[in-house]
């Protein structure tokens, strides 16, 4: 065999041994890697699982926190409610009651409640009340009236074929043309129909615009 031929074949032969070389080196990094991924993978499921006993034991502490909260809303209801019923006992059917009218339902000179008689109530602690003009379409917690020492009012003197609400009552009580709930927010002098209170032929009050020029007064 010659030079060049023996050249060529140690090369082939050493070509041979660096690829098996090569293939060796690949096999053990491959199986140390799949070793790796086995160890991450294993450590990462521990890891999962901690993370989902963590959050189920987290979901149990909101629910029991709110469970609790709301066991503390029921006892304070309960005693809001016993309090309410010690401070305002419940009336009986033909007692005369007093009911306060709000001050934009009502003129300047009139009357700041209205005096009606308890119809009727019902199981949830709410009373139907009527009055001569007739009845009220609301129906009125325990909070919202007083009961009048005397009984004024009867039922028999409520028209109740009208129904109607506080505020029709309280103009129809009225001294004067029921001013309260009237009310305009004019920009200019009140001098034109545009003007809430001229087109309803009373005079603007404090209760309309500010400080402005105003010729209906």
């Amino acid at each position: 065999m010659s030079q060049p031929e023996e050249e060529i074949a140690t090369e082939n032969d050493q070509s041979k041994n660096n690829e098996n070389y090569n293939q060796a080196i690949t096999s053990v990094l491959q199986s140390e890697h799949l070793e790796m991924i086995e160890d991450i993978q294993s450590g990462n499921e521990e890891e999962y699982d901690q993370e989902v006993l963590s959050v189920d034991q987290r979901n149990r502490n909101i629910t029991d926190v709110r469970k609790s909260a709301y066991d503390g809303l029921q006892k304070q209801a309960k005693r809001m409610k016993v309090i309410s019923d010690n401070a305002h006992p419940k009336p009986d059917i033909g007692s005369t009651v007093r009911i306060p009218v709000p001050d934009v339902d009502r003129g300047r000179g009139d009357a700041r409640s209205i005096l009606a008689v308890v119809l009727e109530s019902t199981e949830d602690g709410f009373y139907r009340l009527g009055t001569k003009e007739g009845v009220i379409a609301k129906y009125y917690s325990r909070s919202e009236f007083s009961v009048c020492p005397a009984n004024i009012l009867t039922i028999d003197e409520v028209f109740k074929e009208n129904e109607l609400s506080l505020r029709s009552v309280a103009r129809a009580q009225s001294t004067g043309h029921g001013q309260g709930f009237k009310k305009c927010s004019c920009k200019t002098k009140c001098d034109s129909k545009r003007c809430a209170c001229r087109k309803n032929h009373v005079l603007c009050n404090s209760k309309c615009h500010n400080s402005l020029t105003c010729t209906n007064k």
